[in-house]
C-alpha cells in the first residue's frame, strides 16, 4: 500500500520537475503567430549587414544569442574528403535590431541556374569575340555571329536569374512583427 502511494506521488510530482521552454521569439503576421523561434532553432535574419544564417544558442533579456558554424571540406586520414566544422562564431543582438527574417530556400534555386548561364555564357562570348579579333574571317576558327549573340544572350539571362531572390523574406514592420516572450 505504501509503495503504491509513493508511485502515485512520484507521478504527480513529475510536472514540478519538468523544464519549461523559456523564452521564445514570435514572428507575427497581422497579429497572428506565423513562426516561432526558440533556443536550438535555425534562423536566417538581416540586421542591416545582409542575410546571416545562424542557430539560436539562447534567448535572454530581449536579446538573441546566435552561433554560426564554419563548415569546410577537409581531407580525412584515409584521403577521402569530408565535411568538418573548423570554427564557430558566437554573437548576440537585440531582437529589436532585426530588420528581416528569411525562409531557407527549398529544392530548385534559380540563382544556381543563373550563375551557370552567366559564367558559361560569358566564357563563350569572350571566346567568340576573341576569334573575331585574332582569326581570319570565314576560316575554321572564326565564330559565327549567331553563336556570339546567343552566348551573350545566355549571359544576360543568367545575370537576370542570379538577381532572383531565393526563399521568402519577411520584413519587420507593418505586416510582420517580432515579439519576445518570456514564459518563465
Amino acid at each position: 500500500m505504501m509503495m503504491r502511494l509513493i508511485i502515485i506521488l512520484g507521478f504527480l510530482s513529475l510536472p514540478l520537475l519538468s523544464v519549461s521552454q523559456g523564452e521564445m521569439l514570435l514572428l507575427k503576421k497581422n497579429n497572428k503567430v506565423f513562426r516561432t523561434y526558440y533556443a536550438g532553432s535555425s534562423i536566417i535574419l538581416d540586421e542591416g549587414r545582409g542575410l546571416q544564417q545562424a542557430q539560436i544558442r539562447r534567448l535572454r533579456n530581449d536579446s538573441v544569442f546566435l552561433v554560426q558554424y564554419q563548415v569546410r571540406q577537409v581531407m580525412t586520414i584515409m584521403g577521402v574528403p569530408g565535411l568538418d566544422t573548423v570554427g564557430t562564431y558566437e554573437f548576440g543582438i537585440s531582437y529589436s535590431d532585426i530588420l528581416k527574417i528569411a525562409e531557407a530556400p527549398h529544392g530548385w534555386t534559380w540563382q544556381g541556374t543563373g550563375a551557370s548561364l552567366f559564367y558559361g555564357g560569358g566564357i563563350l562570348t569572350t571566346a567568340g569575340l576573341l576569334t573575331w579579333v585574332f582569326a581570319k574571317k570565314n576560316t575554321r576558327y572564326y565564330a559565327r555571329p549567331g553563336f556570339v549573340i546567343a552566348s551573350a544572350g545566355a549571359t544576360g539571362i543568367g545575370y537576370l536569374l542570379m538577381q532572383v531572390r531565393a526563399g521568402k523574406r519577411f520584413p519587420i514592420g507593418k505586416k510582420y512583427t517580432l515579439e519576445f516572450i518570456n514564459t518563465k
